[in-house]
């Protein structure tokens, strides 16, 4: 049995940031079969469905800010906005969650992850 290949870098941006290192890059530093298998896993399941990329990373970046995620946040902040949302969609998916499942400190801080990326 062969071992699989390393996919390669990713094929988006990842976070503007100089110091960013990713959750894949760290879960490789591991096991590349798993960063490659948790890969293949994202693929699929972007391929699923009907949703377009925009709206894919609008509802990714939700539960980024949910979970306080701020590594996968900030890539998916880029990648929104490659897709086409606007800073303002940004903020508003994440104002939207004020309230709901996220208190205001959580909220101001994916706000400010937000501007770190896209300003």
């Amino acid at each position: 049995m062969s071992t699989p290949k390393p996919l390669g870098p990713p094929v988006y941006p990842l976070s503007k940031q100089d110091t960013f290192v990713s959750n894949l890059d760290r879960l490789r530093e591991t096991s590349n079969p798993v960063a490659d298998a948790f890969r293949g896993l994202r693929h699929a399941a972007d391929a699923h469905g009907t949703l377009d990329a925009k709206q894919r990373e609008l509802c990714l970046l939700t539960g980024f800010a949910v979970t306080r995620n701020e590594g996968g946040f900030r890539v998916h902040c880029t990648r929104a906005k490659d897709a086409g949302a606007t800073l303002e969609e940004i903020e508003q998916v994440v104002i939207l969650m004020l309230g709901t499942s996220m208190g205001l400190v959580p909220v101001v801080e994916a706000l400010s992850w937000v501007h770190d990326e896209l300003k």
